[in-house]
């Protein structure tokens, strides 16, 4: 990709941030025109965009995608709690953050770690094979945390990325048909798992068929945003090859590298918001119903003051340990993902799988996937592949 020619464009480069930098040295906030949309670049515009409560996350009058409309995986994707705004919103989260909380980071980790040695031991040799096993490590532990029996969770691991397919403006006519078969089974097993294994909601939390939803979106929030981060890490990995070493003899934690690259390089490159009504954002006047698009990784780079957060004289720097500091990746404000520990608990235990196995397995992979540059084709999340 010689020339990046829009923000939408960048999140699959090799290389966005150069790009993000100048767009920050020009605006803060501007339109563009390529997007029909705003695009805020600086940090201080994307936390107050994230805060602002006349900003939502679906556009007025439209609450699921027109591709989905009037379909099973339509009617999941109006339940989901990242989609809702209200006291709907309010009391779906609860009931969430509620199921994710007794998941301690520390289990999630180990149970992540299994998951990945047990992938690589079964898959034949290849990196896209060993790829494609370590990217489906998230959805095998989530589906463990929330109760899935042993022998369903690869299947409710590919039916999930069949439902996440459909999510995307990129997929075809086949990807929507699949994700509605696959949405209709997931919501089959987990209304009978009501009965049995899957947890039921909290007191006073959301009726059935909302519940059901938010269950199947456990897992498909899980799914492209923490392969991302397991790709992300590797391909940081890859470009500072000592720190696998430093890895290697405890001089620096997992959840370190982790965490930075969260920061640095996160799966999640921008979002989107809808003003739904008049309103003024960054001294800028939007109309009712214009989009916002956040780019949340150039405002992980923005060495500006932001809030209470203080100047970051080296925010490009990849630093492993660095003191707390502000990062957007997983939102902010009441839609911020409330699964943030578990993303990095899981990328981790991957992490640590990997460290345990013959030595050359780890090095090696993180310089190919570094080599190869490319990336799954996405609007917003920056997952590594092999071409």
């Amino acid at each position: 990709m010689d020339e990046i020619r829009d923000p939408v464009q960048a999140v699959t480069a090799p290389d966005p941030y150069p790009y993000y930098a100048a767009l920050r040295e020009r605006h803060g906030l501007y339109h563009e025109p390529r997007l029909d949309a705003w695009v805020a670049t600086a940090a201080a515009v994307v936390d107050a965009a994230l805060q602002h409560p006349g900003l939502r996350v679906r556009p007025p009058g439209q609450p699921v995608p027109p591709a989905l409309q009037g379909t099973p995986a339509g009617a999941v994707y109006a339940r989901l709690v990242r989609m809702s705004e209200g006291p709907a919103h309010a009391g779906t989260r609860r009931a969430v953050t509620q199921t994710l909380d007794p998941m301690a980071s520390g289990q999630v980790a180990g149970r992540a770690r299994d998951h990945a040695a047990q992938a690589l031991a079964m898959t034949a040799p290849g990196d896209r094979e060993r790829l494609r096993a370590l990217y489906r490590v998230p959805l095998l532990t989530m589906a463990e945390g929330i109760g899935v029996p042993i022998g369903q969770r690869e299947r409710v691991a590919l039916l999930t990325e069949r439902f996440v397919a459909c999510l995307s403006p990129l997929s075809g006519a086949p990807a929507l048909s699949e994700a509605q078969d696959a949405v209709h089974a997931l919501h089959g097993l987990f209304d009978e798992g009501l009965s049995s294994w899957a947890p039921a909601p909290p007191s006073g939390g959301p009726e059935r068929e909302t519940w059901i939803a938010n269950l199947i979106g456990l897992l498909s929030q899980t799914c492209d945003a923490t392969a991302g981060l397991i790709g992300n890490t590797l391909v940081a990995l890859g470009r500072e090859p000592a720190l696998v070493s430093r890895l290697r003899q405890g001089i620096v934690q997992v959840a370190e590298v982790v965490d930075e690259v969260a920061r640095h390089d996160p799966p999640i490159q921008n979002t989107r918001r809808y003003a739904a009504e008049p309103l003024t954002l960054a001294g800028h006047a939007l109309e009712a119903g214009q989009c916002v698009l956040l780019l949340l990784a150039s405002a992980n780079r923005d060495p500006a003051p932001c809030g209470t957060v203080a100047i970051d004289p080296a925010p490009d720097v990849f630093a492993p340990g660095r003191p707390p500091c502000r990062s957007f990746g997983y939102g902010a404000g009441h839609h911020r993902c409330p699964g943030d520990r578990l993303a990095s608990a899981i990328a981790g235990g991957v992490v640590q799988a990997l460290l345990a196995a013959q030595a050359s397995l780890l090095d090696g992979l993180a310089q190919r996937l570094l080599a190869s540059g490319a990336y799954r084709a996405s609007v917003n999340a920056r997952i590594p592949c092999f071409p």
